[in-house]
């Protein structure tokens, strides 16, 4: 259990002193790389589970790519749960700048790595969305269902980018989903950056 532990704190790391208010990777896959150092990275601990192939977006949904960017869809191999994770990989410019990590309906692990990120970074930024509403149950009673997105974040800045890490989920539920069982939940991990506009004054 300890050394599990150890594991799974260890998943979550940074790669140069300079980036020292979050996670700027997962083990060794860290923002910054080239594909080429991503494609070789070995095959043991937490690694890539299958090649990275061509961006598959959910659903029909279709995403005109930014200039200089490139999105690889691969699985990656975690300590989180035995299966390898679907994985999506952003390139701008050649260099590694997003990583998007997806457990679908597994809402447990997002406050399991919350807690991980929490314990070497400090505390995240919480962002509740959710609202609630009462259901009636079997029975003759009630349940509480709650739906909207609850996300755990940290940032950091460094120059004229700001690396960003968030872990959250997303509910889609209400009485007739309920009903009809049709509830649905999304919950991931992303580590991304992003530019920072300069201030105008």
């Amino acid at each position: 259990m300890v050394l599990r532990t150890f594991a799974l704190l260890c998943a979550l790391a940074t790669s140069a002193s300079d980036w020292a208010n979050g996670p700027t990777g997962i083990g060794p896959l860290q923002l910054g790389m080239t594909k080429a150092e991503v494609a070789a990275l070995p095959a043991t601990g937490i690694h890539l589970a299958s090649e990275l192939g061509p961006y598959q977006p959910p659903g029909t949904t279709t995403v005109e790519p930014k200039p200089g960017e490139e999105k690889s869809s691969t699985t990656l191999q975690t300590p989180w749960q035995e299966e390898p994770l679907k994985t999506t990989l952003t390139f701008q410019d050649g260099k590694l700048s997003s990583i998007f990590v997806s457990w679908d309906d597994k809402e447990h692990l997002v406050k399991t790595v919350a807690d991980q990120i929490a314990a070497k970074f400090g505390p995240p930024t919480v962002s509740d969305r959710t609202k609630v509403e009462r259901c009636p149950s079997y029975g003759g009673g009630s349940e509480e269902v709650r739906s909207g997105s609850m996300d755990y974040t940290w940032k950091q800045q460094q120059g004229d980018k700001e690396v960003r890490a968030r872990t959250g989920t997303y509910t889609l539920d209400d009485c007739l989903a309920r009903k009809y069982d049709k509830r649905s939940v999304l919950s991931s991990i992303s580590i991304w950056t992003v530019a920072i506009t300069p201030n105008p004054f």
